[in-house]
């Protein structure tokens, strides 16, 4: 009942955009009568129902003729034009994420032989503005050390190393970047972060932990998506509305199962609105923390 407002007699008889709410004289023919007793879906109120009670007491009223103390409302109307946008401070709004990308030009830097690329002057510019020095060059062990952990969170083994130390090419650490990049083991590594925020599991959680037998299917389109290095942007719209989006892609359909994740199931039937309320916010608090 989209854009009914009961908060005054006019507006509650004058009802939304799928018709009138009050019938007076006709409870029978009411949306609103036909919504309390589940008689259209969905019954209202959300989450639990009127006792008999109470509905008898809300169709007496309708039949009656669906009187209302003149000049009460239940809450003062919307103003025309009114709007409950957040007021933002001049601060909040410089915020650096709110802020529109644009291009910086590369710093100049005293020691350019330092500076390999325009990642490093930017550092080197931060560190010169406060007159320290880069270390030195870490050795070609701690190097590739550093390189495997980081990228696939694995240590190099003793074969990969002493490759390692016999290239003497220019490019031999680029090559390992670009070997780890290749590697299953990197989605693996850092789809796992993308799993955390969206609180994926393998089964349900709390003391109903059942097995989702499917939900590894999830996981495995993550650490694919890493590893094919599909564009964020694809990779969001895919998990928000791949069925609707992309319908013939098979991996679009499992990348919805991220609105899956989080506990889904009631343990007593005292839990089960507490359980609908918890698995409608889940997906819509991690979906939020995933992107930013």
């Amino acid at each position: 009942m989209s854009n009914l407002d009961l908060r005054t007699r006019e507006g509650a008889l004058k009802g939304g955009q799928h018709g009138a709410a009050i019938i007076p004289g006709n409870a029978a023919a009411s949306r609103l009568f036909r919504h309390l007793t589940g008689q259209e879906q969905t019954q209202m109120p959300l989450g639990s129902r009127l006792t008999n009670h109470e509905m008898a007491t809300v169709k007496a009223w309708i039949d009656g003729g669906a009187g209302w103390d003149s000049g009460v409302t239940l809450a003062a109307p919307a103003k025309p034009g009114a709007t409950s946008e957040h007021a933002f401070t001049d601060q909040q709004r410089r915020y650096w994420a709110f802020q529109k990308v644009v291009k910086c030009s590369v710093p100049p830097v005293k020691n350019r032989a330092w500076a390999n690329n325009p990642v490093d002057a930017f550092v080197l510019a931060k560190l010169e503005g406060k007159g320290l020095r880069p270390n030195p060059p870490a050795d070609k062990i701690t190097l590739i050390r550093r390189a495997y952990f980081d990228l696939i969170g694995l240590p190099p083994s003793p074969e990969d190393v002493q490759a390692f130390l016999a290239d003497r090419s220019p490019a031999a650490f680029a090559k390992v970047v670009e070997n780890l990049l290749a590697s299953p083991r990197y989605g693996e590594r850092w789809g796992r972060h993308w799993l955390d925020l969206a609180r994926y599991a393998d089964t349900a959680g709390f003391k109903g932990d059942e097995t989702r037998p499917n939900m590894w299917r999830y996981r495995d389109y993550v650490i694919q998506s890493f590893n094919e290095d599909k564009p964020y942007d694809r990779f969001v719209k895919e998990q928000i509305a791949g069925d609707e989006l992309y319908p013939d892609d098979s991996a679009a359909l499992i990348a919805t199962g991220l609105n899956r994740q989080g506990l889904t199931r009631a343990i007593w039937p005292i839990q089960c609105c507490a359980a609908r309320k918890s698995s409608t916010t889940s997906p819509i608090r991690s979906a939020p923390c995933s992107w930013v």
